[in-house]
């Protein structure tokens, strides 16, 4: 498959990571794997999933771009004044088809999907002991939940939102075949194929996995997750049955207090994590990582926004995550979001992908469609009150109360990879702040959504850019 990166090469990819377990290094060379023999038993099944999760550290989907650009294209943050030029085009709504990050994310999220899709064709033509399928069960499903979580990576990245006009625009190519041997060149399916594809492997990962382990994709993990893309496909009902699920899992817990939230970023796992990667001193992320390119002792070009600190009221505990002080040769008085990556420029910060306030907050919205003001509220306030004792949404209806909640989720998960996703998807006007500069910017500003890389055009006489570039 031709997606600027040729399947003939890229199903090596499989082979080539860093996460494999010692028992599986210790058979056979990575390097001298065939595909045939890629997925041959529990070890090597164990090993080809581990690859999955080290690729998703990589800095063009979770080491950076993931939790940084969609705050960044929206009113969170900007790139200073003093800058190492990382970024910038997000920042100043200046991308271009020849983008090298653009061309990386589209590369590099297909990288995944392409070895999750070489997995979940190989294993069931693979045999294993019957005190071994449960295991392996669980590991086909989360390479179903990886390749569902990668699908809709790219359609938030590359194409236009659902609910702008009920997933009629051009979404993504599939790729559900794997490393074949042969060159394809698939068209962009549709928006709402798009969706249809990721509800369709998360619900098959949730028929399949049974365990909960730090640092991978579990049940409640899938059901989150497909509670967040039923969110943006604007099916409340799903999204609130699928939130449901997980809040009366009771496997997970809201921070009751400052301590606990703010002690739950760095490298650590906290009570509210469905599914968060780990990154380690091994993974050698550094100055490359989401802390590296905040932290004023690393890259330090990342600042957040003075709207983003008046957000939260005085009595709001999360403000004190953003840190004021001078940039070296750059702006005085500035705000540094260093609070949510401790770890700083070392790159050994957990990225947190689902988190419980999150799938309370889907289920806020999503009760607040359905007519469910009073349960809308109720969970709207769980969340709220907790990190700001003098929150009251009693009053809240209607479009105040979905406001509300939307502005909860700004406070809660910024820097997490949400902000111009909400904005986009609820069709949000709003104002683009930069050190000398402000822009009023709509949600359905053609710059907003990537380009389809000019790599890609060139080789793929079967796909379409998008509007505008």
């Amino acid at each position: 498959m031709k997606l600027s990166i040729s399947a003939l090469t890229l199903g090596m990819g499989l082979f080539c990571f860093s996460a494999c377990s010692d028992e599986f290094l210790e058979q056979t060379p990575q390097q001298s794997l065939s595909i045939d023999n890629a997925v041959e038993d529990l070890n090597s099944l164990n090993a080809a999933v581990n690859g999955l999760y080290s690729r998703m550290q990589g800095a063009n989907i979770y080491g950076w771009d993931l939790p940084l650009i969609p705050d960044l294209r929206a009113d969170n943050a900007y790139i200073s004044s003093k800058n190492a030029g990382r970024f910038l085009g997000f920042d100043e709504y200046g991308l271009t088809d020849g983008n090298g990050r653009v061309a990386s994310e589209w590369s590099s999220h297909y990288a995944v999907v392409v070895n999750a899709s070489n997995i979940i064709t190989r294993v069931p033509e693979t045999t294993f002991l019957s005190s071994e399928q449960d295991e392996a069960n669980q590991l086909l499903g989360e390479a179903y939940a990886i390749r569902g979580l990668n699908y809709w990576n790219l359609l938030r990245l590359f194409a236009p939102p659902y609910s702008s006009d009920g997933g009629a625009s051009a979404g993504v190519p599939f790729n559900n075949e794997g490393t074949t041997g042969e060159i394809v060149t698939p068209a962009r399916e549709s928006v709402a194929a798009g969706y249809a594809q990721v509800t369709a492997d998360l619900e098959a990962a949730i028929g399949l996995m049974t365990e909960d382990t730090d640092g991978r994709f579990s049940v409640n993990g899938a059901r989150a997750l497909l509670a967040k893309v039923k969110l943006y496909e604007e099916d409340w009902t799903e999204a609130e049955a699928m939130a449901t699920s997980v809040i009366e899992s009771g496997d997970y817990t809201l921070y009751a207090s400052a301590d606990e939230w703010f002690g739950s970023w760095g490298s650590v796992f906290g009570s509210e994590d469905i599914f968060a990667l780990s990154f380690s001193p091994t993974d050698n992320s550094g100055t490359n990582s989401i802390g590296g390119i905040i932290d004023q002792d690393g890259y330090g070009d990342v600042l957040a926004t003075e709207d983003l600190f008046e957000a939260y009221s005085e009595t709001d505990y999360r403000r004190q995550f953003l840190i004021r002080g001078d940039r070296a040769d750059g702006e005085k008085d500035a705000l540094f979001p260093e609070g949510k990556y401790p770890e700083g420029e070392t790159g050994e910060d957990y990225v947190k992908i689902l988190r419980l306030s999150d799938i309370y907050l889907i289920r806020a919205e999503a009760r607040a469609e359905l007519d469910d003001e009073s349960g809308a509220i109720a969970d709207l306030t769980a969340v709220a009150a907790k990190r700001d004792a003098a929150f009251s949404g009693d009053d809240l209806s209607g479009d105040d109360l979905i406001d509300a909640i939307l502005d909860e989720r700004r406070k809660e998960l910024a820097f997490e990879g949400d902000r111009v996703f909400d904005l986009m998807r609820r069709q949000r006007s709003w104002t683009k702040y930069r050190t000398f500069e402000t822009e009023e910017v709509s949600w359905n500003n053609p710059q907003l959504i990537n380009p389809i890389p000019r790599a890609e055009l060139d080789n793929n006489p079967n796909i379409t850019q998008n509007d505008d570039y």
